[in-house]
This record gives C-alpha cells, structure tokens and sequence, in this order.
C-alpha cells in the first residue's frame, strides 16, 4: 500500500512538472531593451481635422488599428500606439494644451500580454481565452473561487492578470504622456476595484468587483484623480463588471480647460451629467461598438438599465442604433448640461474574431459630425478648441 501511494505521488509530481514547464515555455517575452523609442512600424492610417488652432488646446482622439498581436507584450503595446504619438508630433499638432483621447477597453486586452504565443494565432476569441485559461490554471481557479461576479470564468479571467495589467497599462501611458507632453485619457481598463496608492500608482483589490475604469495622465505622466469607473455597464458587460457609484465627478482641470470624462454607455443617461452640468468646458467619451452594421441596424433600445423618463421609446426599431446615439447620448445631453465641444472615440482593429469598425462623433458648437466607420485602419482626429 505504501508503495503505491508513492507512485501516485510520482507520477502527480511528474505530472506537474509537465504542466509547468509547458504553461511557462512558449511565451511572448517582452524586449530587453525596455519601452521603445523610435519604432519600426508602419500602419494605414487617415487624419481629420477639424476647427482652426486658436491657441487654446485641441481634443486628438486616436483609433489606433490594433490586433491580437499589439497585446502580445506590453512593448508591442506601446509601439503600436506610439506610432500615431509621432505622426503628430512630426505634424506639429501636440502641445501642452492637447487633450488625447483612446478607446474604451484599449488596456483590457493587456489581459493577453506574456502568453502563449499561440493565443495570438487563434481564430477566436474563445479559442484564445481557452488557452490563457489552460495555462494559468490555478492563479484562474483562485479568481473563479473568489469572484463575487455572476459570470464567474470572465472576472476570473481579468482577475488573475489585474495586477500586471494594471502596472503594464500605466507604464505605457505614463510614458507616453511625459515623453509627448500631453494629457492622455487612456481609454479604459477592467480592474478589480482599482484605487490610487499614496505614491500615485494603479492598485487593485484581490477578489474585489471589476469596474471598466478609466485613468487621465497628465502631461507630467503622473495619474490624475479621480478614477473614473462605468456606471451603466450594458447586458454584456454585467456578467463580469459592476456599477460604480452616480455620485462621482469625472472633471478635470486641464491647461485647455475643464474636461469631464464618460464612459461610453454613461453617456446616455442624465443621471451621469448631473455632476458636470456648467462645470465643464468639453468632454470626451471612450467607446467601444462593434461591426458598423450594428451602428446601420435598427435601435433596440436602452441596454442594461432602464431607459430614463425623456427618451421616446417609440423609437425603439424605428430608428437606427447610430441615430439613437445622436439623440440621446453625448451630442444632445452634453449640451443639455452646457458643455457645447467634446468627442466620442470608439475602438476599431481586428482582435481574434473581433472586428470594431469605429466611428467617431465630433461635437463643436453643439453642432455634431459623425465620421465613417475606421475599416482596415487607424484614425486620428483632431477638433481645435474655441473657448
């Protein structure tokens, strides 16, 4: 009997040795040399321009292209970005007054970073996901116990990368809002319950709700406060994220002048503006979206809460998703809360079988432009400032 106890402690051992060596080998490392310069990258890209340069600052709003393989390290990561961080710093169009805005969930797919370099070849989402679960399985098995979300797999998923993820998304904005001397609204990120520590870095609570958050760099690189954490997260995202608080007051002070700050879906509800009203000069909006054809087909309604007392839900399936996005989103309740500029960034690129085509909503005297969906290729967009 002892004997066999011990072959079966053998062959666990042998076992584990084997799951190891095979979830460590094989992974994408980052360079050596640390976070790049000068890249060698090229992208397809468009700029569009809007207004005339008054002295009194500009919101840039970047869709960079990104796939599967811009997440493989956080040095690729940077590198795709900084890409378009020199466009514009070669076209002269980044002052201290520039306010940059990305997508939203921009730093959540930093959850891939340092895998398996297979994971970068799948076809699918799913596939790609599988594979990162197969190989962290205990640190993934430790989120899926502790979570407190509904769809447990998804937060154990974030849950198990949150603290690298959160060091890794700071270190390329910071970075790139010291080097180019601008303030970055850095999209946003899915973080368990993230925070500010007393030295100015991201820190996440283990086991705590994951919130979509997003962070402002200042042009010294340093975070600005307060974190700003989605509220009104859609069906898709509740499974895995939480509501934040109604009462937080996403305004900055910029050198181009008071910004508030809302995140995609908050946008549409009055309940995020009661914060902002008279307090903001502009405002900046990071989305996701998907496949244009979603922006083209028929609205279906509020998602994920519901609707607020002045929207006309006659309008459900009568009018399209993009017109319900002019109606009751930035472009109407901004202005309703006297903040006449702003502009919503939405992600474009090809992740897995994800295929963003975003488009970008221009707010500039209370007058709106909608741009055509980014297909194949990166964007930036820029609206001088006139107040």
């Amino acid at each position: 009997m002892k004997k066999f106890f011990i072959r079966i402690a053998i062959i666990i051992a042998v076992l584990l040795s084997a799951y190891f060596i095979w979830s460590f080998t094989g992974r994408a490392k980052e360079k050596e040399t640390g976070w790049s310069k000068l890249p060698e990258f090229k992208a397809r890209f468009e700029y569009v321009e809007a207004g005339i340069d008054s002295g009194k600052g500009n919101i840039i709003g970047i869709q960079p292209y990104l796939t599967a393989t811009s997440y493989s390290t956080a040095f690729n990561f940077e590198v795709s970005l900084r890409f378009y961080f020199e466009q514009l710093k070669r076209e002269n169009k980044l002052n201290d007054k520039s306010i940059v805005v990305l997508p939203e969930y921009i730093g959540t797919w930093l959850v891939a970073a340092n895998e398996k370099e297979t994971i970068y070849k799948q076809e699918t989402i799913e596939k790609a996901m599988t594979t990162m679960v197969r190989s962290n399985l205990f640190s993934f098995l430790y989120g899926y116990l502790k979570s407190p979300a509904k769809d447990k797999s998804t937060y154990a998923l974030f849950h198990l990368k949150a603290e690298k993820m959160a060091k890794q998304y700071q270190q390329v904005f910071s970075t790139l809002a010291k080097e180019y001397k601008c303030t970055i609204v850095a999209g946003s990120i899915a973080l368990p319950d993230a925070s500010i520590n007393s030295i100015g870095n991201l820190q996440i609570k283990q086991g705590a709700p994951v919130y979509n958050t997003s962070v402002v760099f200042g042009n010294d690189g340093a975070i600005l406060p307060p974190l700003i954490k989605k509220m009104f997260p859609i069906d898709e995202e509740q499974g895995f994220t939480s509501s934040a608080d109604t009462a937080q007051q996403p305004v900055f002070t910029t050198k181009a002048g008071k910004m508030a700050v809302l995140i995609c879906a908050d946008s549409w509800y009055p309940q995020a503006y009661s914060n902002l009203t008279n307090k903001a000069d502009f405002i900046v909006v990071p989305s996701l979206g998907g496949k244009d054809s979603v922006w083209l087909a028929a609205w279906k309604g509020y998602n994920g809460f519901t609707a607020p007392a002045d929207v006309d839900t006659t309008d459900y399936k009568k009018i399209s998703e993009g017109d319900a996005w002019l109606k009751y989103s930035m472009n109407n309740r901004a202005v309703q809360a006297n903040i006449r500029q702003g502009m919503n960034v939405f992600f474009t690129g090809s992740l897995w079988d994800m295929q963003p085509q975003g488009r970008v909503l221009i707010l500039q005297n209370d007058s709106t432009t909608v741009l055509p969906p980014a297909v194949g290729k990166g964007r930036i967009v820029c609206l001088w400032l006139n107040n």
